[in-house]
């Protein structure tokens, strides 16, 4: 989780490591496709942008 512990924002970071510890490397490629759930930025807290840079550092953990 090297990337993940750079990262500043406490929610983008929490997001982070809920990804890298419950998603595969392949649920990660295709999230960072797709519009985020409106329902998963409300109960984490985040902005789209938020979003995006949690879950591509958490593919970048990953792989």
């Amino acid at each position: 989780m090297k990337l993940i512990n750079q990262l500043n924002d406490p929610k983008t970071k929490a997001y982070a490591k809920h990804c890298f510890d419950e998603k595969s490397a392949e649920e990660l490629h295709a999230a960072t496709n797709e519009t985020p759930d409106p329902e998963v930025l409300s109960t984490w807290g985040l902005t789209e942008g938020q979003y995006a840079e949690a879950v591509t550092t958490a593919l970048g953990d990953l792989e």
